[in-house]
C-alpha cells in the first residue's frame, strides 16, 4: 500500500471519528435535556392549570353576577309594575271618590240650566188664607225639574240632595232645618229647553200655581252655579248592607 493510500484511509477514519463523536455529543445533549425536563415536571403544566382554574372561577363569578342582575331586573320590574298598578288603583279610587262626592252633592257644579223665581201673590184676597209659596210648592217644582233631567238643584243657595228635607214652621220654609224666606229662587242645571218645557207644559204644575195667584218666573241661562252641600251627612242607625 502506498503512502497516499494510507493517508486517505487515515483521513476517512479521522473524519468518521469526528462525525461519530458529534453525533454522540448530540445524543447525550438530548438525553440530558430530557432528564432536565423530567427532573422539573409540571412547571409549564402548573401554569396552564392555574390559568384554567382562574378562568373557570372567573366564569363562575360572572355567571353568578349575571344571575343576580337578572334577579334584580325582575325585582325592579315587579316594583315598577306594582307602582304603576298602585298609581292606577289610586287614580281609579280618586275618580270614584270624586264621582261619589258629585252624586252626594258635596261638590259645587256649574253649567247651563234654568232659574225659577217663586213669589207670593202680589194682591192678597181679603178675609181669606194668604196666597203664599209653601214648602209643598217648592218640593213640587223641584220634583218636576228632577223628572225633566235636572242634574243639580239648589233653592236659595241651599243644595238639594237625596237627604234634603223640606218643612215649614209658620211662614218660614225650612230646607234641611235651615230657614229660608220668600222670594224663593230655584236653580237647576241641565238642558235649559227641556227644563223650561217641562215646567211650562199646558195644564201642568206651574200653570196651576199661577192660577192660585203665585208669581212664577222661569229663565234659561247658559251658565249657572249650584253650590256644594254645606251640611253634615251622618248615619246614626243606618249601616251598609251586605
Amino acid at each position: 500500500m502506498s503512502a497516499a493510500s494510507r493517508w486517505r484511509i487515515t483521513g476517512l477514519q479521522v473524519l468518521s471519528t469526528v462525525v461519530l463523536l458529534g453525533l454522540g455529543f448530540a445524543v447525550v445533549g438530548q438525553l440530558r435535556a430530557a432528564r432536565t425536563l423530567s427532573a422539573q415536571p409540571g412547571v409549564p403544566t402548573r401554569n396552564i392549570y392555574a390559568l384554567a382554574t382562574l378562568l373557570r372561577q372567573e366564569r363562575e363569578v360572572r355567571v353568578a353576577y349575571e344571575a343576580q342582575v337578572r334577579e334584580l331586573q325582575r325585582e325592579l320590574e315587579q316594583t315598577r309594575r306594582a307602582t304603576a298598578e298602585g298609581r292606577t288603583l289610586t287614580a281609579a279610587m280618586s275618580k270614584e271618590l270624586e264621582s261619589l262626592r258629585t252624586l252626594a252633592g258635596l261638590r259645587a257644579m256649574r253649567g247651563p240650566g234654568v232659574t225659577v223665581l217663586l213669589q207670593d201673590a202680589k194682591t192678597q184676597p181679603s178675609g181669606s188664607t194668604p196666597v203664599v209659596v209653601t214648602y209643598q210648592d217648592l218640593v213640587s217644582v223641584i220634583n218636576e225639574l228632577w223628572a225633566a233631567g235636572g242634574e243639580a238643584i239648589a233653592v236659595n243657595e241651599q243644595r238639594v240632595t237625596a237627604m234634603t228635607g223640606f218643612s215649614q214652621v209658620g211662614g218660614t220654609v225650612k230646607v234641611s232645618l235651615q230657614g229660608i224666606t220668600a222670594p224663593f229662587t230655584v236653580v237647576a242645571l241641565g238642558d235649559p229647553v227641556t227644563l223650561e218645557g217641562a215646567l211650562n207644559i199646558r195644564g201642568g204644575l206651574v200653570e196651576g200655581l199661577r192660577a192660585l195667584g203665585l208669581s212664577i218666573t222661569i229663565n234659561r241661562r247658559n251658565e249657572l252655579t249650584v253650590p256644594a252641600f254645606r251640611g253634615v251627612i251622618r248615619f246614626d242607625k243606618a249601616k251598609p248592607g251586605d
